[in-house]
């Protein structure tokens, strides 16, 4: 399940499949007709994402440091199935999904630690405070995002070995986010947060891929795509003060105007039928994963209870391999 492992066999099947002798590839150009699948597996690293789980004061001097939360790139898939009419395009559907969990142990010997996760105003407990060295205390982070396309497409042949596809569809988004921070519940002085949001949206896209044919078996392909989308967000915060004082904060904003953009750069080798092919590429989130909460809090005790600046954008970057299968005729 390394997906590292699954990118370098892809791409050991690729240079096997170049290195192979026999009949020249059959490229799917504009005249291609009949059923397609393609499977995509990547490692993608979520960027931007600028998680505070707390902030470190030292004592001594006064000097605060944020607790960023890192997380980790982690598997992702997208299936995609179709049907072509030849010069008169076709229409595709597919779904790409990625999900990562993860949790970060800490030991704090030196700082107050000031969690902020929560971050807000709580009528029960108004104010944040710092939490007394040593303090072991756990930060968690889950991110999930999905794409479903529904798109018409449309090739032209420009070249010999130049091709040019156009894309217009419809697109559906979910985005989901979680984060928690909890310290030593047997301290006299705990807290344990909780930070969740949740948006959907449903929009157009457009875009391109161009194909270059640099012999008959391998291409470079490179794809920009763009969504207009609109949607909703929920968010809420949890925040348990030593078992005594409990909060909650809530918000949710309908017609948040959303947008994704995809990028994408591969080479593809190509065989009968079959295209084999390893890339770099991904995806930029805007204003589906603004949390509508805001990012900081008001009457703190400190500047322990701020988080980080406010947030609107969060990336997606690949490194990934797949197959086209393809059953019709040129």
């Amino acid at each position: 399940n390394d997906p590292k492992r699954m990118l370098a066999c892809a791409a050991v099947v690729a240079g096997l499949a170049l290195a192979a002798s026999g009949s020249p590839a059959m490229a799917a150009g504009a005249d291609y007709k009949g059923f397609f699948v393609a499977l995509d597996l990547a490692t993608t690293q979520p960027t931007g994402v600028d998680q505070t789980s707390a902030v470190l004061v030292n004592p001594a001097n006064g000097f605060t440091t944020r607790d960023m939360i890192d997380n980790d790139a982690d598997f992702s898939w997208a299936i995609k199935a179709g049907y072509s009419w030849g010069e008169l395009g076709g229409l595709e559907a597919s779904y790409w999904s990625f999900d990562n969990d993860q949790t970060e142990n800490h030991v704090d010997n030196v700082n107050y630690v000031y969690p902020t996760v929560f971050g807000q105003y709580g009528y029960n407990y108004a104010t944040s405070y710092g939490l007394t060295a040593p303090v072991t205390y756990k930060t968690t982070s889950g991110i999930k995002a999905s794409v479903i396309d529904i798109d018409y497409f449309r090739a032209m042949d420009v070249g010999e070995r130049f091709t040019i596809k156009w894309l217009a569809g419809l697109r559906s988004a979910s985005y989901t986010e979680d984060q928690g921070f909890s310290s030593d519940t047997t301290a006299l002085t705990y807290y344990i947060e909780s930070k969740h949001i949740d948006s959907d949206a449903f929009g157009v896209k457009v875009g391109a891929l161009l194909s270059f044919g640099f012999t008959d078996r391998f291409a470079l392909q490179g794809k920009m795509a763009f969504s207009f989308l609109q949607g909703d967000i929920q968010s809420e915060r949890t925040r348990n003060a030593s078992g005594l004082n409990f909060d909650q904060v809530s918000a949710d904003t309908d017609n948040v105007r959303g947008e994704i953009r995809d990028y994408d750069l591969r080479g593809v080798w190509m065989w009968e039928n079959l295209d084999v092919y390893l890339g770099y590429g991904g995806q930029t989130w805007d204003g589906l994963v603004t949390d509508p909460l805001g990012s900081g809090g008001c009457c703190a005790a400190s500047t322990g209870n701020t988080e980080s600046g406010s947030r609107d954008s969060i990336g997606f970057n690949s490194l990934h391999a797949g197959v086209v299968l393809r059953f019709g005729k040129h």
